[in-house]
């Protein structure tokens, strides 16, 4: 599975998943799944990321199979 990471500066797709730090201008610890056109299909807080890693690629996996 391809997969884009970005960043953003901004915070802007960070609030469109909602995983904004509500005590602080950064992100919190997750991952998101959008779709090709944006739409958000899913989005999780996880922490600590690191150990999730796997099954996180595993879901979104799931998820964009479900879209297809």
């Amino acid at each position: 599975m391809d997969y884009p990471l970005v960043t953003d500066d901004k915070l802007e797709l960070i609030r469109k998943v909602e995983l904004v730090d509500p005590n602080a201008p950064k992100s919190l610890r997750g991952f998101a799944v959008l779709d090709k056109d944006g739409n958000v299909l899913s989005s999780q807080e996880v922490d600590p990321f690191g150990t999730e890693a796997a099954n996180i690629i595993k879901f979104a996996a799931e998820e964009i199979a479900k879209q297809e």
